[in-house]
This record gives structure tokens, C-alpha cells and sequence, in this order.
């Protein structure tokens, strides 16, 4: 008998049921990775969930530690009715920010000298302006800040895109700066960036040997970024002696980790 002649599917018709099926996999991949990574507060009104956010990280988190990071939006400081604790946690770090593009944050100074007397470990950051030239920031950087041992590497804040050049032209300039806070200081600077930044721009790119601090103030188990350090995990935080509201960070891994981020 005659075979018969199998009837050929189109390509297009191939190609639209490839496409179709590749996407369901990403929605249930994506769908299941987010609930995956969902706490039980989520689902709560928002005014609930910072109270929670904060009792939750430290319970899920490895040997946590907190600290917090400000600038000069938290206006003066009443540093004699600081209180070095939130809740019932002490807070062991605190993070300046210094300069910012070719300016230097006004309080920064303040700030860095009331610590003087005060034990707890203190930091530095630079908020990286992307249209700007990345040798003049780092030099901005190096004048005005003088790191001792006990204090916190130098801390890069790089959160923004450029307006006026590519990607990869940032990411030259961004290693610039970092070559050469090393230089000067002689130890690695510290990242600070966004999940969705870090995704985007950092990641696979001759960053990963830079320790890693992490923003993400969803509520999330945790961020998504791997190999993170430092969480930032709110910009709500309340504070005996600080009028506005300051970011929340913590650090996992206890004083081992913490001494890893420290000048010797």
C-alpha cells in the first residue's frame, strides 16, 4: 500500500508553540521564585509591616548585627540622648556618607568626629555620580577622608545609570574609582548598589571580589543578589537622638564578618 505523506507543521507554527511554552516556564519559574522568597508579613497593611520586617530578618539571618547609614537629610544629631539601639538590638556600625560626586555631604564631618568618643565602629561612603569623571570623585573621596584602623573600608554607593554614556563606559569608570580608593588606602572598597543595579550592571563583570551591600526594601526573605554582606533592608528606621528616619542595615555572619570589613 501507498505510505501515506505525513503532513509537515509550519515553522511558524513551531516557532509560536516554542516561544509560548518558554514563556509559561518563566512565569511559573519567576511566580514560584517570588513566592518562594515572600515572608508572612507581606500580605499585611503596610503600617504593620516594618515592625515585623525588622523582628523577622534578625531571626532568619545568621549571627546578625545592625547598623545604620546617614547623611546630611538626618539634620543635626542630639548626640548626647543617642541611643545606640533599636528595639533590642545594639546598633555596632554607623555609615557617613562623605562626598557625593565632586561635593562633600555638610554634616559629614559632624558627624565622623562625634564618634570620636563613642564606641561604635564607623564607615564612609561616596555617592558615585554617573555623568561625572571617576578620577575627580575618587580624589574628592581620598581628600576628604581619613580612615584609621578599626573603621569600615571605604564604601562606594553606585546606584544610578548614566544619561551620557554606555554601559560598559560606566562600568570603566566605576572600576576606576575603585582601583584607586584601593590604592590609597590599601585595602578593597566595600559596593553599595541595588538588587536591580547590581543584576543589570555588576554582576559578571569583574565585580565579585568586592564585598558586596545589598539594598532591598521589599518584603523579602532576603535579597536576590548572591554573596551579599550588608542588607539594607528599610529606610524607616526610628532612632532615639535623630529626628528623621534612617536606613536599616544588617550585617550577617557576626563579628567575624564585621572584622573582615574592617581597616587593620
Amino acid at each position: 500500500m501507498p505510505r501515506k505523506k505525513s503532513k509537515k507543521i509550519p515553522a511558524g507554527l513551531i516557532l509560536l508553540l516554542i516561544l509560548l511554552t518558554s514563556g509559561a516556564g518563566y512565569l511559573i519559574f519567576t511566580t514560584w521564585n517570588q513566592l518562594h522568597n515572600t515572608p508572612y508579613y507581606a500580605n499585611l497593611p503596610a503600617s504593620e509591616q516594618e515592625e515585623l520586617k525588622f523582628d523577622y530578618v534578625f531571626k532568619t539571618q545568621p549571627e546578625p548585627i545592625l547598623g545604620i547609614d546617614i547623611s546630611h537629610y538626618q539634620g543635626k544629631i542630639d548626640w548626647k540622648n543617642l541611643e545606640l539601639q533599636i528595639k533590642d538590638k545594639p546598633v555596632q556600625f554607623f555609615v557617613f556618607r562623605a562626598t557625593m560626586g565632586y561635593d562633600q555631604d555638610k554634616l559629614f564631618r559632624e558627624y565622623w568626629n562625634a564618634l570620636d568618643t563613642m564606641n561604635v565602629i564607623r564607615g564612609a561612603y561616596h555617592y558615585y555620580r554617573p555623568n561625572e569623571n571617576s578620577t575627580k570623585q575618587a580624589e574628592n573621596f581620598i581628600k576628604r577622608v581619613k580612615l584609621s584602623r578599626g573603621d569600615l573600608r571605604p564604601i562606594l554607593d553606585i546606584e544610578r545609570h548614566s544619561t551620557i554614556q554606555s554601559k560598559e563606559r560606566l562600568r570603566t569608570g566605576i572600576q576606576n574609582w575603585l582601583e584607586l580608593v584601593e590604592a590609597h588606602y590599601g585595602v578593597k572598597p566595600i559596593i553599595y548598589t541595588g538588587d536591580t543595579f547590581n543584576r543589570h550592571v555588576l554582576v559578571g563583570n569583574g565585580f565579585e571580589d568586592y564585598p558586596l551591600w545589598i539594598a532591598n526594601y521589599n518584603p523579602v526573605k532576603h535579597p536576590e543578589s548572591d554573596n551579599w554582606v550588608i542588607w539594607q533592608f528599610s529606610e524607616k528606621g526610628r532612632m532615639s537622638g535623630i529626628k528623621e528616619n534612617v536606613d536599616l542595615n544588617l550585617l550577617r555572619g557576626g563579628m567575624e564578618s564585621l572584622e573582615t570589613l574592617r581597616i587593620d
